[in-house]
């Protein structure tokens, strides 16, 4: 039985106030749009026989506001990483056309260790395009994260997340040097080179780099590799890797959270959430998760970006769009 199917007329797209928070109408059309990518994500993985659920943001606006934290503009989910891999095996193939996944098979220089599904490129103006992604333009989809398996002894787990930083770090110092924005430098001050940073990963994982080929590439492949080398025999919690080494050991959860997976109300239809949703809401967000607290841990709203571009355009091309599509979107 699928759980995501979403009924969305226009009242649930009028601007609301929740929590005392106001959610303008583009706001609400995007998460329809949302909703609507969810729905697809949802159908391929029943297919395939593939779990999922509700992660970080997306599992405390389920649990606290059964559905979207009103300040909040985007799906968090998690997957298990074998039902990950699997997952962006059978992606391509799945999705109707004009969707888009997002990592570094689809772009190398902008991976940050997740997946990232939309519903288009660019910006829509096609209106049968716009009419089946509830009138939103603008890019929209879900954030899929992959948990792997950590281990319990605590210098084992250091060593991981130390490992995990090393090749982020020579990846944002291959980053910089392509972008021409100079050194990169350590905690102390002291300035980083790229050869020594590969060598000191080669020597750690045995992983012989092919200076012929894109580094970065590389690196982002050697990341997913080093993330998911415990076993589910080793590991004793279950997280994603880059959250532990830069949030803290709070984005690990005993491995029995995800036991089992329940069916939650969110907005007009249902997600799945872990078993163990409470206290993973209590480790990360502490002991009073339920009291709504206005925080957006990125800009907000992100299509704030897309009408820049818009609104860049439209000053070399005043006419491109319809004074009733500019009232409407920016």
């Amino acid at each position: 039985m699928v759980a995501v199917c979403y009924e969305l007329d226009e009242n649930f797209f009028r601007e609301e106030v929740r929590c005392g928070f106001t959610v303008p109408e583009l706001m609400k059309r995007c998460w329809g749009a949302q909703l609507k990518v969810l729905e697809e994500f949802d159908r391929i993985c029943e297919k395939y026989g593939l779990k999922w659920f509700a992660f970080v943001g997306t599992l405390l606006g389920t649990v606290r506001h059964k559905g979207f934290i009103p300040w909040d503009d985007d799906i968090d989910i998690g997957m298990l990483r074998d039902d990950y891999e699997k997952f962006l095996q059978v992606a391509p193939l799945e999705f109707p056309a004009g969707y888009v996944i997002v990592n570094y098979d689809e772009d190398d220089h902008e991976y940050d260790c997740i997946t990232r599904v939309n519903n288009t490129r660019s910006i829509i103006f096609d209106e049968s395009r716009l009419s089946e992604f509830c009138s939103f333009p603008y890019p929209a989809g879900l954030d899929l994260y992959p948990l792997d398996y950590i281990v319990e002894d605590p210098e084992e787990r250091k060593a991981h997340k130390q490992l995990h930083y090393r090749i982020k770090q020579a990846t944002e110092l291959c980053r910089k040097i392509l972008a021409g924005s100079g050194p990169l430098t350590d905690k102390d001050g002291n300035r980083l080179e790229p050869s020594q940073v590969l060598a000191e990963i080669s020597m750690i994982t045995g992983y012989e780099f092919d200076l012929e080929k894109d580094i970065i590439r590389q690196l982002n492949i050697l990341i997913d590799m080093t993330d998911s080398m415990n076993s589910a025999e080793e590991g004793r919690y279950i997280g994603n890797i880059g959250h532990i080494t830069f949030e803290g050991d709070r984005m690990m959860f005993p491995r029995e959270c995800f036991d089992k997976l329940l069916k939650a109300p969110f907005e007009t239809g249902y997600v799945y959430i872990p078993i163990g949703y409470e206290t993973m809401l209590k480790q990360n967000y502490g002991p009073g998760f339920m009291v709504p607290v206005i925080h957006s841990p990125h800009e907000y709203p992100y299509y704030s970006a897309h009408q820049k571009v818009m609104r860049e355009l439209l000053k070399k091309h005043p006419d491109a769009v319809s004074d009733e599509w500019i009232s409407k979107y920016l």
